[in-house]
This record gives C-alpha cells, structure tokens and sequence, in this order.
C-alpha cells in the first residue's frame, strides 16, 4: 500500500475506531513532555466542550493541567491515587493502589457522566490513565490485564477513548504482554509520535505531536 492510500486507510479505520469505542496504550521512555501533550491532545480542548473525561491518576507529573482550564468541572473527574512523597522505601507497601477499587470508581463516575449527558454519544468519553509504571512495579502483571480489561471494557460500552500510558520502550516484554488488550499502539519518541492500529495493521510514519 503507497503512503496516500496507507493515510486513507488509516484515517478511515481509525474513524471507525472512534465510533466503536477503543483503547490506546502510549508507550516510549521519553521525557520531554511528549507523554503529556498526547494525553491532552486526546482528552480534547475547550472546542471539543461535548466531551466527559475521566484521569485516574498513579504519577505525580501534569495531571492538574490535563484539562482545558475553562472546561466545566462537572464534565472531568480524577481519580487520585498518586502516592504521597514519602523518605523511606519502607512505605512503598501501604501506598500499593487497589485496582478493583479503581475500577469501580471508574465505572461509577461513568454511569454518572452516562446519566448526566442522557446517553453519552460515540466519542465524548475520554478516559486517561497515567501512568501504569507505578501499577506494574507493585502489582502482578495479571492483575494488571485484569484491571485494563475491567476498565477498557466499561469504555467501549459507551464508545468512548480511553488511553494508557506505559513510559518504557515499546521492546519491552511488558509491552507485548500487554498489547493485545489493546486497539491502538502509539508510540512516542524525540516529540514525536507513531501509532498502529493493531486489527488492521496499518502503521503511520512518525510524526510530530
């Protein structure tokens, strides 16, 4: 397929994706902000007000500034479990997230948002999920599928997007462990970004965000 009817293809099946519900893994060790412009690029501007977004929060870095600032804040919610900064590794236990009760409270504040909006359409929710670093480094790797499954699952029950980050190379053995429960690939390099779409395999060159 040349690069026109590669962007064609792309751009209708991630179209379709859009309308069906779907889910992003971000992946790429990069720290040059990349992680977070992503994030609000597809958490959407002040444009895009129709939209309702979800952050579940395990890291300490932007989450504050993931939404517009003028956004209605009865139309986003975060769902904090950063840890708090503590002296001792010691304390690295009692900070261990319980990911069904994340999982619930994700699936509560989206039948909130769901009877709120009188039917979310195709494409308002937004869920954001940054980051699963701290999550795999306390918690088995099934738990963690458990977890992305409960979760993305609750997002394609109302079409909406949801994207999770996952900040190490996408070589990692992590990644392809975790792939599969995923619709989309994008990963993230020097500011720019790469993404796949896993189903039809259609991949873009890189690009910048």
């Amino acid at each position: 397929m040349d690069g026109e009817n590669t962007t064609r293809a792309f751009a209708r099946s991630l179209a379709a994706l859009k309308r069906q519900g779907c889910s992003l893994l971000i992946t790429g060790p990069v720290r040059d902000g990349s992680h977070l412009r992503l994030s609000r690029r597809l958490l959407g501007d002040i444009d895009t007000d129709r939209r309702w977004r979800v952050i579940v929060a395990t890291d300490t870095e932007g989450i504050e500034t993931r939404c517009p600032k003028r956004a209605e804040t009865h139309r986003y919610r975060i769902i904090d479990r950063r840890p708090a900064i503590r002296s001792s590794a010691v304390c690295a236990r009692s900070s261990r997230v319980d990911l069904g009760r994340v999982a619930r409270d994700v699936s509560v504040t989206i039948d909130e948002f769901d009877s709120d909006a009188n039917g979310l359409a195709p494409g308002e929710l937004r869920l954001c999920v940054d980051s699963l670093q701290p999550l795999l480094d306390t918690h088995r790797s099934g738990t963690i599928t458990q977890f992305i499954d409960r979760t993305t699952e609750r997002v394609h029950e109302t079409k909406g997007m949801g994207h999770f980050h996952l900040p190490v190379d996408p070589e990692r053995t992590i990644v392809s462990t975790l792939i599969d429960r995923f619709d989309v690939h994008v990963e993230l390099r020097g500011g720019k970004h790469r993404w796949h779409l896993l189903d039809d395999d259609i991949q873009t060159g890189w690009l910048r965000i």
